[in-house]
């Protein structure tokens, strides 16, 4: 398959979706949120970065539509909005590894 076929709405959605990964630590939130969805408080003791920058980090990613915010009991958590993300986490892993 080849890009040239595509439409130019959905080049620019994958535009959007990979300025979601331009940043180290959007990237770890991603990786993060393969296996579980998690509360800002979570990420920010997994990852050892403070809450106003994780929150302002899963503002972009949800931007991009990345991640979303859903409600679990009386708090809100953040989950991938689609497991193909994680696909491309194990890619970047791939390419750093080489």
């Amino acid at each position: 398959m080849t890009l040239s076929n595509v439409d130019l709405e959905r080049l620019e959605f994958a535009a959007e979706v990979f300025k979601g990964f331009g940043n180290p630590i959007r990237i770890r939130i991603i990786d993060a949120l393969q296996e579980n969805n998690l509360r800002v408080m979570e990420l920010s003791e997994l990852l050892g970065y403070p809450q106003p920058i994780i929150s302002q980090q899963l503002k972009i990613l949800k931007s991009v539509g990345i991640v979303q915010k859903i409600r679990e009991g009386s708090s809100f958590c953040y989950r991938l909005t689609d497991k193909n993300y994680a696909d491309m986490i194990r890619c970047i892993q791939g390419v750093i590894s080489a």
